[in-house]
């Protein structure tokens, strides 16, 4: 099964389009997913063709993806445009990189509690995917949004939604590690949308159970307390067409995840969270705390205008070590990738 990058694994290294390409191939990878516009320096016809024909030369696909289609959502870009300009813009940058699909997402575990209610941020997704959905069925590409930011989607949700909309047209970017920050476990998000998935960003998450409920924690491939494995052979199976994107995200804290606490914040983001799916988290926490897992020792932070230059030569080179850890796990153990690194 094809094995790729997507850019976000590698956001703190200032690297244009090319030089992407370059890193993956120097990998073995099989495909890079530029997965916000700010990875293409133009939609310029030219420059599309370009981009497309190094990739050609490396041996690699290419995927794109962006932000927010939820005019709604705090993360949503308005000054360009509309939901469906913006998603129609996308499009006609997909079909020249020959991407097959294009990645989006509604917005973040916030917008569950914002002013505007959460089923109308998931109906301006469908009218906003409707209304360019006969770009995309022209061009051949799925839209592909993204079960996203700590768990603006819970998976039973995100299928629906799909399915309202129309899988010849809607699909899923599969998400391995968000789930677990809305108490969904992964592997069950995974059997919940694999009919429709159309790509992945795929990580790996440790899982621990505490007074309150669990923590949870983003990290290097392996190290977490996700069925990999059952993941991986359950996408072999029901998509074995799509790339899994190791997206690795570290340098961040645990996060709380307090689902024994009745009164808390986790009840008004997800009053109907499916029984048959916290069961399983209670599990895989309970799981967690009995194998030994906890956070992950690291350097904590992100790079910023006031980090120090030697702190954040440390942060980039980490994220580095972290991913190209992440992939030899992919390749040795998942099986992944279809090609060997270059020498």
């Amino acid at each position: 099964m094809r094995l790729g990058i997507d850019t976000f694994s590698i956001r703190w290294q200032g690297w244009d389009a090319f030089q992407t390409l370059d890193y993956a191939a120097g990998l073995g990878l099989d495909v890079v997913q530029f997965s916000t516009r700010e990875n293409l320096a133009s939609h310029d016809p030219g420059y599309l063709a370009e981009v497309r024909a190094h990739a050609g030369r490396l041996g690699l696909g290419v995927e794109i993806g962006m932000g927010s289609i939820d005019r709604f959502a705090a993360t949503f870009r308005p000054e360009r445009g509309s939901g469906a300009e913006q998603l129609t813009d996308m499009c006609r940058a997909a079909a020249p990189l020959g991407s097959p699909i294009v990645r989006c997402f509604l917005g973040m575990q916030g917008d569950r509690l914002g002013r505007v209610p959460f089923a109308e941020h998931v109906a301006e997704c469908e009218r906003t995917i409707t209304a360019v959905a006969p770009l995309a069925r022209d061009l051949g590409l799925k839209i592909a949004v993204e079960n996203h930011g700590f768990g603006d989607f819970l998976a039973d949700e995100l299928r629906a939604m799909i399915e309202r909309i129309g899988p010849d047209v809607a699909a899923a970017t599969l998400d391995t590690g968000n789930p677990a920050y809305c108490a969904e476990p992964p592997l069950y998000s995974a059997e919940v949308l694999a009919p429709y998935v159309a790509t992945t960003h795929f990580r790996d998450t440790a899982v621990w159970e505490t007074a309150d409920g669990a923590s949870a924690q983003w990290t290097v491939l392996g190290q977490g307390t996700v069925d990999l494995a059952a993941i991986t052979a359950l996408v072999t199976r029901e998509c074995p067409t799509i790339a899994v994107n190791l997206e690795v995200i570290t340098g961040g804290p645990p996060r709380s995840i307090p689902y024994l606490d009745p009164q808390s914040e986790f009840w008004r983001l997800y009053p109907e969270m499916p029984a048959r799916s916290l069961a399983r988290f209670v599990a895989l926490a309970r799981g967690g705390a009995r194998d030994g897992a906890g956070p992950l020792e690291q350097l904590l932070g992100q790079p910023g205008a006031d980090t120090a230059p030697d702190l954040a030569a440390r942060l980039k080179a980490q994220q580095l070590q972290h991913f190209e850890a992440s992939v030899a796990y992919a390749r040795d153990v998942l099986g992944l990738g279809d090609r060997p690194r270059a020498a």
